[in-house]
């Protein structure tokens, strides 16, 4: 170790990296303490390292602010090159987070710190490129917290020769969708940094968008949700926090915060509100024994077997941990359950009836109540069941009316239904009320004129094995951020079996969406959708249906037999398709319009009664080792503007052309097989360009074009 650098003396190594040593150093002429960054010795990265020394400290030249960390000197001493900056006794926000030795609200309040740190930079025309916790020290000034946002030796300062344009600098997990298409950054690209960084605060550290290689998350960020935050990730901070969450994470970045200094404001104005308790999805619910026991047991019922004939009454002398036992008979009366009490019908299903008129015929108010085999009604306008607190087990109910059968209001509640029937006669069978959340195994929902269920907005449901319809209204509607997880589900509904509204999320494993006069699956404008394993079948229209903006991903998904399309991506819509079946649809069985994106591996597009893939104007896609047989139109065609790239690719037994090439389409094939098409391998329309073939590609069936007279012309090989 050396003793100086410069006219600093080198007191102690601090760390050590590839590319360098930080030691801890002394300016004697003022007596402080430095931070002196330096190249190793011989390193692989010395000329690399110099250079981002350079461009650190011009960064710092031009920044000067309480949040981020002052470098003091660049210079040279014998070869060695340096930096002297702001010596700083703290610890990475990286550790902090993952040994969650913080309350999550300090370390937002870390966070809020940074984003004016970069503002500041950001005025100042530096674009940071490297936002990760890693270069957030982090330090305490008695019970306060201060944060110093460091390392800006990728910086970008205007044009700059180091980095090339479309070249990345900085760390994946970080990088934002439009950084990582084009390689230019910008302040919202930081931006989005800063929000992965306000998502793994939330988690303790999970990140948002992961893969089990770079090229996974880079495939994650580029075309895919973000993993949805779980209730306990939002356990005693504020619930506003998720939709920061969600619109710093936004794919596009004019739908982020317009700026570093909103985010930071937004965080603050969140922490501002009170924190809730949130329970967790899964749901727990307490098992009857784990429930405070009293021993205490009311008979309700008429004929004399009965304790009382009201189980209005019955509750005013309950205590919790009370078991009421219904005998058969209609109960008309509208009862509030404000203790944790087990209700249970005794008898055969539906012997046991309550029924409300002009209120709900039972209101839950209490933590956590348990009912059992009863039927609610209601011949009003209210719910047959409102649950307005607590996390109740509700278990082989009935519940019927001609609004809305069960309805979450309160924030915060979070029932557990497990095998119930929803007869929906109105607005909805099961409404999941805005910031509530609900599992639901087992069970059926039948839908009439509204909607089976219903997510509203920062709501959330799980259901499992739960067959919604058949019935004349919508399946499943997910509002704005909320979010659904279903597994093994089955939705038949005449208005289509799934909704999902802007912003809104749901994923499906396991599923089958069939027999609509619309579609499987709708998703609006910046919705996001994931279905695995799913059955698509026998919709009057689309099997999937992507509006714009929207980001769908498709996963061994058999999309079969609907009258329309089988799966249409809109203006601005995306959609990833992975050994996906699409067979034996009406329409086109891959539909990528007006300035659509699509990536399409290992699927098939086969048996359709018109085109296999079609690729209108200003869309884009890549379909790589698909296979594209036997439909009725050509293959794949390409309009006027569209652009596609076939890898590995196999087009054959259609009963047109394999490839319809129109005029302006852009179309590579790279090691594709092109054989036993009925009118020819690829067709190009009078004035189309002829396709660019690479690396080995076989077009057994020829090649054609349309001339001047309308005639086709067959031509040699290209």
């Amino acid at each position: 170790m050396r003793e100086r650098l410069g006219k600093f003396e080198v007191v102690r190594l601090l760390g050590k990296g590839a590319m360098g040593e930080v030691y801890l150093g002394r300016d004697p002429k003022l007596g402080r303490e430095v931070a002196l960054k330096v190249v190793s010795t011989g390193s692989a990265f010395g000329e690399e390292a110099n250079a981002r020394f350079e461009r650190e400290a011009r960064a710092a030249a031009l920044l000067n602010h309480p949040h981020i960390v002052t470098v003091f000197e660049f210079g040279e001493d014998e070869g060695t090159h340096y930096l002297a900056m702001e010596y700083i006794q703290g610890e990475e926000l990286e550790a902090i987070i993952r040994a969650r030795k913080a309350p999550k609200a300090e370390l937002l309040e870390v966070l809020a710190q940074v984003c004016e740190g970069l503002s500041y930079a950001h005025e100042h025309g530096v674009i940071h490129r490297d936002i990760k916790p890693a270069n957030i020290l982090v330090t305490r000034q008695g019970k306060r917290v201060r944060a110093k946002l460091m390392d800006f030796g990728v910086a970008q300062l205007g044009p700059s020769g180091l980095t090339q344009a479309g070249t990345w600098m900085g760390t994946v997990s970080y990088m934002a969708p439009e950084y990582l298409d084009s390689g230019q950054a910008n302040a919202s690209s930081d931006m989005f940094a800063l929000g992965v960084i306000l998502y793994e605060i939330l988690t303790g550290g999970r990140k948002p968008f992961q893969g089990d290689s770079t090229s996974a998350v880079l495939n994650r960020i580029l075309l895919h949700p973000h993993a949805p935050l779980v209730a306990d990730d939002l356990r005693d901070v504020p619930r506003r926090l998720q939709a920061v969450v969600e619109r710093a994470l936004a794919k596009r970045p004019e739908d982020r915060y317009p700026d570093a200094e909103a985010l930071g404001t937004a965080i603050r104005d969140a922490l501002a509100e009170p924190a809730e308790p949130v329970p967790s999805l899964p749901l727990v619910v307490p098992a009857p024994a784990e429930r405070e026991a009293t021993g205490q047991r009311i008979r309700v019922g008429k004929g004399g077997q009965g304790q009382c004939l009201s189980l209005k009454v019955a509750m005013r002398q309950a205590r919790n941990g009370t078991e009421i036992i219904l005998l058969p008979g209609i109960y008309r009366e509208s009862v509030v359950v404000d203790k944790d009490v087990t209700i249970l019908a005794l008898g055969e299903p539906g012997e046991v009836v309550i029924e409300g008129a002009a209120a709900s015929a039972l209101i839950i108010q209490t933590p956590a109540a348990i009912l059992r085999g009863l039927t609610l009604t209601s011949t009003g306008t209210a719910s047959a069941l409102r649950i307005q607190s607590g996390s109740p087990l509700i278990e082989g109910c009935l519940m019927r009316a001609r609004s809305c059968c069960a309805e979450l209001e309160g924030a915060g509640s979070s029932p557990l239904f497990r095998d119930c029937t929803f007869l929906a006669e109105g607005a909805a069978g099961l409404r999941i009320g805005v910031g509530t959340q609900a599992r639901v195994e087992g069970g059926h929902v039948l839908v009439f004129p509204g909607v089976g269920i219903t997510v509203e907005q920062g709501a959330q449901v799980s259901m499992q094995g739960v067959a919604v319809g058949p019935g004349e209204g919508l399946g499943l509607k997910i509002r704005s951020r909320g979010h659904a997880n279903l597994d093994g589900c089955s939705i038949s509904a005449g208005s289509g079996s799934v909704e999902v509204e802007g912003d809104g999320r749901v994923q499906l494993n396991h599923c089958r969406l069939m027999e609509s006069r619309f579609a499987g699956l709708v998703a609006l404008e910046h919705s996001q959708a994931v279905l695995e394993s799913c059955d698509i079948d026998h919709h009057v229209c689309s099997g999937v249906h992507v509006l714009a903006g929207a980001n769908v991903f498709l996963k061994q998904c058999r999309i079969n037999g609907n009258a329309g399309f089988g799966v249409s991506i809109m203006d601005r819509g995306l959609a990833t398709l992975e050994g996906c079946l699409v067979q034996g649809n009406g329409g086109t069985g891959l539909l990528i319009h007006h300035g659509a994106t699509v990536q399409a591996r290992s699927c098939s597009f086969s048996e359709g009664k018109s085109l296999g893939v079609d690729c209108a104007e200003g869309g884009q896609g890549v379909l790589d080792a698909c296979e594209v047989s036997g439909n009725g139109g050509a293959g794949v065609q390409v309009e006027p503007g569209g652009s596609l790239l076939l890898v590995r690719c196999t087009l054959k037994e259609g009963r047109d052309t394999g490839l319809l090439l129109l005029e302006d389409s852009q179309v590579t094939l790279e090691e594709c097989v092109v054989h036993r098409n009925a009118r020819g391998g690829i067709l190009l329309a009078k004035e189309a360009a002829d396709p660019i073939l690479r690396g080995g590609n076989r077009i057994e069936d020829g090649f054609l074009r349309v001339d001047a007279s309308g005639n086709l012309v067959r031509l040699a090989p290209l």
